[in-house]
């Protein structure tokens, strides 16, 4: 379960380091479009891991 939780949080640092090299060529719907993919990955990454951490 660790290591599902592990490459939860690196999808969302994956996709937080892409959008960050590409925001100059993304046009304003598009970088809404990634600022709320980015949050809620963050948000799906940080519950998994809460629910890691109760059952471990």
């Amino acid at each position: 379960m660790n290591k599902l939780a592990e490459t939860a949080e690196h999808v969302g640092e994956f996709a937080r380091e892409f959008a960050a090299q590409n925001w100059v060529d993304m046009d304003e719907e598009e970088a809404v479009g990634w600022r709320k993919a980015l949050a809620d990955l963050e948000a799906a990454a940080a519950t998994f891991r809460s629910t890691v951490n109760l059952i471990d």
